[in-house]
């Protein structure tokens, strides 16, 4: 069985991951922001199915999907060079696809200690009823989602989208300058 607050964890991520990959939609070039609006709805879907599930949906399939923006990412770096590309190659918006990339490899390496603690649990304890969480679980965990959340606000305000967003207080729709 895995651990309730790994598990949250790795949802978490994911979480935070699609939140990021689908912000730098946003002025990206057309194909890349489709790629980057499908890998972070994905991962976003599997982190809420992740939180909201006993176990993680595909988990295999999942490690591995979690490498592919990262080398996808990497992939851009090595091939187009810096400032080429945009949001995802400017080292203006390194900071974003650092902490998506950091978060998608979090999100692996979690996915192998589950699958490898899997393998070793012996098949009579694998059906074992869901405990609810303790107290010191759910203290884990929502240290876990405040950290996170410490780390992906810079990364979302460091994307283009966050910086659309301007400062609380102003407005969408108004014209610069006529906020009121």
């Amino acid at each position: 069985m895995m651990s309730a607050v790994l598990r949250n964890w790795l949802g978490c991520l994911a979480l935070g991951s699609g939140l990021v990959h689908v912000a730098l939609v946003i002025g990206s070039p057309p194909p890349v922001a489709a790629v980057l609006l499908v890998v972070g709805a994905a991962e976003f879907v599997w982190g809420a199915f992740t939180i909201a599930r006993p176990t993680p949906p595909v988990p295999q399939l999942a490690r591995t999907a979690a490498f592919a923006p990262v080398i996808g990412w990497a992939l851009l770096l090595v091939i187009a060079g810096a400032d080429s590309l945009g949001p995802l190659t400017s080292s203006t918006r390194l900071l974003p696809m650092l902490v998506a990339s950091l978060f998608d490899l979090l999100v692996a390496g979690g996915l192998t200690v589950m699958l490898r603690r899997a393998a070793a649990t012996p098949p009579s304890h694998r059906d074992a009823p869901v405990a609810p969480l303790t107290g010191r679980q759910i203290t884990a965990v929502i240290i876990g989602a405040l950290l996170l959340a410490a780390i992906t606000a810079p990364a979302l305000a460091a994307t283009e989208a966050g910086q659309l967003a301007g400062t609380p207080g102003s407005s969408f729709t108004s014209a610069p300058g006529h906020d009121h």
